[in-house]
């Protein structure tokens, strides 16, 4: 493990020991053994991508405590091979980081400089199953390469989060790259779109490029216009398909047809299944978004 990680992980674990990660008068839950049902055979041969927007803040809905139990679940259920998470502060990682060491490896940079405030993109995969050739993060800003910068009037720092993964066994490579963009003005996002895609681009040059995130607009926005350009919606794409919302508020938002979260590939990468998980335990929803996942034939 490198001293940046060390030193990420260690910050991580004193936020949670800490107790930021319980909402005031929060009681922890006993959900018992968490069933995920309804989780798609894994067809011979494929990649499992996940996008997974964990909600940074505790709420009366439920504590990250309490979620994160959840969360954990899902994964376990569906064995993504590598997921992206938004929203990841170090309230998360600290309970991500120690549920998932024995699998899973962790790459990303905090978007801002505050500390155990701040907020990661980050990539988690399969470290027995893929060597990680490369990893890096960029801000979505007029300056990419220059940490902590932001453009295009956007309310926040926002960044994209990538691997270059190489299987272990067939040879074969991906890249994964993860994102979270603003959440006020489409032209805003807009602007971050253009820096994303020109990385996604560049990327390709190595091979294959799976783009996971939350874009903060819906399939009738220029920003969705503009992914479509450079790349394939798996949910498009997909075999086995599904439809609906990502982004619920807890489950007070039911009606809509569109989502928020996306999972974008390379154009022409078979897509196998591409699947919206709506599981919930004792009532209680994993984050104020579903998860996505797609199968997919690399």
């Amino acid at each position: 493990m490198t001293i940046r990680k060390m030193i990420s992980r260690g910050i991580s674990a004193l936020a949670g020991n800490a107790g930021f990660g319980i909402f005031p008068g929060a009681a922890a839950v006993d959900f018992g053994e968490i069933v995920i049902d309804g989780v798609p055979e894994k067809p011979d041969g494929a990649t499992r991508i996940m996008s997974f927007n964990l909600r940074c803040a505790n709420d009366p809905e439920g504590s990250i405590r309490n979620r994160s139990k959840i969360v954990k679940a899902i994964i376990d259920a569906y064995a993504p091979d590598s997921f992206g998470v938004q929203e990841a502060n170090p309230m998360w990682l600290a309970r991500l980081d120690p549920a998932f060491s024995d699998r899973y490896e962790r790459v990303g940079q905090p978007r801002d400089k505050t500390g155990i405030f701040s907020e990661y993109s980050a990539v988690f995969y399969l470290r027995d199953k893929f060597n990680l050739l490369s990893e890096g993060t960029i801000w979505l800003s007029e300056t990419p390469e220059v940490r902590y910068t932001k453009s295009f009037d956007s309310a926040c720092y926002r960044v994209a989060t990538w691997a270059v993964l190489e299987n272990r066994e067939t040879g074969r490579k991906y890249t994964h790259i993860n994102t979270h963009l603003d959440h006020i003005l489409e032209k805003t996002r807009v602007g971050q779109t253009k820096v994303l895609i020109e990385k996604f681009k560049e990327l390709e040059k190595d091979g294959t490029v799976i783009c996971t995130g939350d874009f903060n607009t819906y399939t009738d926005g220029e920003v969705y216009a503009e992914m479509c350009k450079a790349a394939d919606d798996v949910k498009l794409t997909a075999t086995n398909t599904d439809s609906g919302i990502t982004f619920h508020d807890y489950g007070r938002i039911k009606d809509g047809s569109s989502p928020i979260d996306f999972i974008f590939t390379t154009k022409g990468v078979r897509a196998e299944t591409y699947k919206i998980i709506r599981n919930t335990a004792k009532n209680m929803y994993p984050s104020d978004h579903y998860p996505i996942t797609a199968d997919l034939i690399l």
